[in-house]
């Protein structure tokens, strides 16, 4: 077997465990039934639990995170335009004979 699957089954083998010992700490984390179940079927619950998780971690957070790279572009734009008009307000304000002629009308709104 090459590289890659022994690191895909180490992993799912620390997730199993790792989700095991939760188990066993968190009081609310259960894999088993109200009225029990054996250690054999305990342990293929968390390696189904772990195997599901690591599917899902392996499919959704690349595009997640891809998602997620697009919002601090956008709002670094966005403090751009914020910070422009800003200035150019603050400069207006500061020089006594400039002034803008016209009010700027929303676009939404009908024309005069």
């Amino acid at each position: 077997m090459g590289r890659a699957l022994w690191r895909v089954i180490a992993v799912w083998a620390v997730s199993t465990v790792t989700m095991l010992a939760l188990a066993g700490i968190l009081p609310d984390f259960k894999l088993q039934s109200d009225d029990g179940d054996s250690a054999t079927r305990i342990a293929i619950t968390a390696a189904l639990g772990a195997g599901a998780f690591g599917l899902l971690s392996a499919l959704v957070w690349p595009l997640l995170v891809r998602a997620l790279l697009l919002v601090p572009a956008l709002v670094l734009g966005l403090l751009n335009f914020f910070l422009n008009g800003s200035l150019l307000l603050l400069a207006l304000r500061l020089i006594p004979t400039a002034a803008a002629t016209r009010t700027p009308r929303r676009p939404w709104s009908s024309p005069p």
